[in-house]
């Protein structure tokens, strides 16, 4: 049995210790549909320690539990939660902060005061670290309408689920539905370091977001201690956005500065490995292969051997394949066979025993042909943040200038590709970006038939010699009157090396029985 903090975002991985783990009864889907009927006959009465009003807890359906002895003092709370309709509660014990659980369903539920919130009609989000926060914060922005003509407005106050550590997935998850419902987002949480460090986190999937600073620890302690007014003016009008670059000074780069270097993550070709010094996180790489090539069977090489290998998640957006061919090709590079061939016999067996390495392992999107970058880039944030993915491969990149004139296209992958670069570095992912070749000059070889690969016919050449980190090309020659292996060969060339200058050729061998591509000793 392990442990976590959502607060602090502390795992521990042995809490008992040596001491006896406790017998817990686990409730079954019934039974917890039943304590969460039980507990909606609970009263939404005043918290007078938190100085929340009945009205307040009213409007979040936030249920109480009052003591035996005098049937009036609150001991306990439960805070709704759940998708359009209720399916849980969070249990909060008043009187030792420590004890707090989950009843019902709570895994896949929305935010805390999530209906409420896109009900209320309004423009801006306040987005708290906790429930007794959200409802403290619209209590001082309801009560500080009174006699306007804002009066009957309900303020959009909503609550992460689990502290600190779950802010950003928390928002991650939410965001296609934030920027449909709402125009402003302000993050109000906690003035802690894990508050601060929560809001910075944010701020990289969510950068419009604008964060405040609060004259107390939280909106809570704002309420309790008389500073609404303050953390009023402190929300609505001193709410800013973070800035995305910051002054560091070199005496406190010399700790990281002094660690020895090491080598990334094997690729699944040696030769590669040794030019580049292996795969590293905040790094991009850019493929080019001529038509037909076997730029796709490069993709899935890489895929597959970062799965298996290194135990990797890896999200694959490939809208010139259909998901599931995708999905069978990597299966059979991790079984050394072939199964989308008609012409030979399906192995069951081998599928059987290779598939399960495969699994949830391999993340697709869902898209055919054309893919929007905007909307792609959610998904990107999303695999990353929420699904813990580090590795990302695009193939092609032109889909997503494919609805664009040529000139169009060139300035929207400078643009894309930047982005991409930035989000590498802050997310600490590797992107793989993979495109089709322009073809070479009339006086050049076919890439076909083992013409020249260069740097200035991958697209957005330009903008990539300046956003990747190497940019690797594959030739080879498909003449028919060649024998079989040398037609077989592919070379992948070292083209462009921003982090080392290397330079090298790693021949490659497709293996025809096995439909993998393995390195060849020349």
């Amino acid at each position: 049995m392990t442990g976590y903090c959502f607060s602090c975002g502390t795992y521990v991985p042995d809490p008992y210790g040596d001491n006896p783990v406790p017998d817990f009864a686990i409730r079954s889907k019934e039974e917890g549909a039943e304590e969460v009927a039980d507990i909606n006959r609970y009263m939404n009465t005043a918290l007078p320690s938190r100085r929340l009003k009945e009205e307040t807890l009213k409007y979040f359906g936030v249920r109480v539990a009052v003591s035996e002895q005098d049937g009036e003092t609150p001991i306990a709370v439960y805070f709704p939660y759940g998708k359009g309709v209720l399916t849980g509660y969070k249990f909060r014990d008043l009187e030792d902060k420590r004890k707090m659980w989950c009843i019902g369903e709570f895994k896949n539920a929305d935010m805390f005061g999530w209906g409420r919130a896109t009900r209320s009609g309004q423009r801006t989000l306040y987005i708290t670290e906790g429930e007794f926060d959200a409802m403290a914060l619209y209590q001082i922005l309801k009560d500080g309408n009174k006699h306007t003509d804002y009066a009957d407005d309900n303020p959009a106050v909503v609550s992460v689920k689990s502290g600190a550590s779950s802010a950003a997935k928390d928002i991650q998850a939410a965001l296609p539905e934030i920027r449909k419902h709402f125009e402003n987002v302000v993050l109000v949480f906690d003035m802690d370091q894990p508050g601060r460090e929560a809001a910075e986190q944010v701020s990289r999937v969510f950068p419009e977001a604008k964060v405040a600073n609060l004259p107390c620890k939280d909106a809570n302690e704002c309420l309790i201690e008389g500073a609404s007014k303050a953390c009023k003016t402190a929300v609505l009008f001193r709410s800013t956005r973070p800035k995305n670059t910051r002054l560091v000074y070199g005496s406190s780069l010399r700790d990281a500065a002094m660690v020895p270097p090491t080598m990334g993550l094997s690729w699944p070709w040696e030769g590669l490995t040794r030019l580049t010094r292996g795969i590293r996180r905040e790094e991009t790489y850019y493929f080019g292969a001529g038509v037909k090539m076997g730029k796709s069977e490069l993709v899935n090489t890489i895929a597959e051997h970062l799965i298996t290998e290194h135990k990797k998640r890896v999200f694959l957006i490939k809208p010139e394949e259909t998901m599931s061919k995708s999905y069978k090709m990597l299966v059979g590079k991790a079984a050394g066979r072939i199964f989308h061939d008609p012409y030979i016999p399906f192995d069951q067996q081998a599928w059987d025993q290779a598939e399960p390495q495969i699994g949830d392992n391999a993340i697709f999107c869902d898209a055919y042909q054309f893919i929007d970058w905007e909307q792609l880039r959610e998904d990107i944030r999303y695999a990353v943040v929420q699904d813990g993915v580090e590795d990302v491969m695009i193939d092609p990149i032109t889909c997503l200038t494919n609805q664009i004139t040529v000139s169009e296209a060139n300035e929207k992958l400078t643009a894309i590709t930047a982005e991409i670069s930035a989000m590498a570095k802050d997310h600490k992912f590797t992107a793989y970006l993979f495109c089709h070749l322009k073809a070479p000059d009339r006086a050049s070889d076919p890439h076909e038939r083992g013409g020249k690969v260069l740097s200035t016919q991958f697209a957005g050449s330009r903008a990539m010699m300046r956003s990747c980190n190497y940019m690797i090309g594959m030739r080879g020659n498909k003449d028919p009157e060649l024998p079989l292996e040398e037609r077989n060969m592919r070379y992948l060339e070292m083209l462009e090396d921003r982090e080392f200058g290397a330079s090298g050729v790693i021949p490659l061998y497709w293996d025809s029985n096995t439909g993998l591509f393995n390195e060849a000793r020349v």
